[in-house]
């Protein structure tokens, strides 16, 4: 009898060293690669249900309906990790042309590193152009003038032929004979007298021998308890050259009381001749009220919030092919007058949508306290538009209209297995945002205002350094220290 009991002892603690062992390997991973999946059957401990509600149906048969745009979910992992690879099974029941995911780099602006999984217009296109391959990158052309991507990118067609697709064509600038959107030069009053609120990134054009030169008010509403620093960026050809910081105001109550205005003064001179980007990283208690300047072309990229400041019979100018508008204020619905189209922003909190035609297309507001976005430039006159950026193969995009003749992609079309679709995409996570042991992903379904995304499975490998790898780069370290 005293034999059994010490069997069953010795099971039972073996048991329990196999039961700590497993929770220890599942901790520290020490092998340095680990999958997760979610098949929407039972819960993941890893990978977290898909958000927010209203934006996705309740789990039905091993499959989960995303109805919104863009849905959320969020990876546990105990250490962090190097590489992370997404893979989607899913079915797209929509008119949605281009599927995206993206994992949150900067929490501050809240800005997700995106990358394809479904971009149905040029699935659609490789069926009918020529189409040369390098890895995961492809050149598409309408006719077959080039016979690599080198002798491309060597030779380029005219601009406004060239259209992009999750890469980059850095080789030029708008100094380089390519032409401004339109002539003309902004009115700093027009700016002087509009608040935007939250981040903004803006284009601005130097002549040579011109100085640069902004004096930035800013103001802090105080309505989250967060720290609310102020940085200011200056890119030239994709690199970071100057920078400006501003402190918080050191109020860290939420009580609505506004700070008193502070002036960011960012002056740099013997620049060279070319498009800057002058880029506000800030979080949206962050008022922008006044900005002076002495260059004559400003245009802001993709996205412009015109905060609360009563302002009435706005005009901003664009150029991009699609506008969203939204606002949180119900005193700010109204009728957007787009050309001779009207979007119609009926509901706060909900994303509203219009496509465009024309080249550039004056914004008709009768209110401010809206967020305007889109695939282009925003501008307060129509003189400061400038845009570098060539065209890019988003859902508003079409290449005869445009007169697109040739495509540069970074792009895996989606495999058929059994009538799912199934997609990957790759993301550095050395530099991702992690809180609580937790990434955040985004899955972007624009025009998903019909239908559905029914997604079967979510499967996601991690790439890292071995246990091994970091013990010898601590003792490397050390040893360094020592001598």
């Amino acid at each position: 009898m005293k034999k059994f009991k010490i069997k069953i002892r010795l099971i039972f603690w073996s048991i329990l060293a196999i039961i700590v062992a497993w929770l220890f390997y599942l901790a520290i991973v020490p092998g340095g690669d680990i999958t997760y999946v979610y098949d929407f059957i039972k819960p993941s401990e890893f990978i977290l249900k898909l958000t927010p509600a209203e934006r996705v149906a309740d789990p039905e048969n091993g499959t989960q309906k995303i109805i919104g745009d863009p849905a959320y979910f969020s990876l546990r992992t105990p250490r962090t990790f190097d590489t992370t690879k997404v893979t989607i099974k899913y079915k797209n029941n929509s008119a949605a042309s281009i599927i995206e995911a993206g994992v949150l780099t900067d929490k501050t602006v809240w800005h997700y590193d995106l990358k394809p999984l479904e971009n149905d217009i040029l699935d659609n296109l490789l069926k009918s152009w020529s189409v040369i391959r390098e890895g995961n990158l492809m050149l598409l052309q309408r006719e077959k003038k080039f016979s690599s991507i080198a002798d491309f990118q060597e030779k380029l067609p005219q601009r406004d032929e060239i259209a992009l697709y999750n890469t980059d064509l850095k080789n030029l600038e708008l100094s380089s004979g390519y032409p401004e959107l339109s002539s003309g030069s902004v009115n700093n009053k027009e700016l002087s007298s509009l608040s935007l609120r939250g981040p903004w990134q803006f284009y601005t054009y130097l002549n040579k021998g011109e100085e640069l030169n902004f004096n930035f008010d800013f103001a802090d509403l105080n309505i989250n308890q967060d720290s609310d620093p102020i940085d200011i960026n200056l890119y030239y050809q994709g690199q970071l050259i100057s920078s400006r910081h501003l402190d918080d105001d050191g109020d860290k109550t939420d009580g609505g009381k506004i700070s008193a205005p502070r002036i960011l003064e960012f002056k740099e001179a013997n620049l060279p001749e070319g498009v800057y980007k002058v880029e506000l990283r800030c979080n949206d208690d962050i008022v922008t009220k006044d900005i002076e300047t002495q260059q004559t072309k400003i245009a802001f990229i993709n996205r412009v919030w015109l905060a609360d400041a009563e302002k009435k019979d706005l005009t901003i100018y664009t150029d991009s092919r699609a506008i969203n508008a939204q606002t949180i204020n119900p005193g700010r619905l109204q009728k957007i007058y787009a050309g001779e189209s009207v979007l119609d922003l009926s509901e706060t909190y909900k994303q509203f949508g219009l496509k465009l035609s024309d080249k550039i297309t004056p914004l008709k507001i009768a209110k401010d306290d809206i967020i305007l976005s889109g695939n282009g430039v925003f501008s307060f006159n129509q003189g400061g538009l400038i845009n570098p950026d060539f065209r890019e193969v988003d859902g508003s995009f079409d290449a005869d209209a445009e007169g697109i003749n040739f495509i540069l992609a970074r792009y895996t079309p989606p495999q058929e297995i059994d009538g799912w679709k199934v997609a990957s995409a790759e993301f550095d996570t050395k530099h991702a945002y992690r809180e609580f042991y937790k990434y955040s992903f985004l899955l972007s379904i624009p025009g998903l205002n019909e239908g559905n995304i029914e997604i079967d499975e979510i499967k996601v490998e991690l790439e890292g350094r071995s246990l091994w790898e970091k013990i010898s780069e601590k003792l490397k370290f050390k040893n360094q220290n020592a001598k």
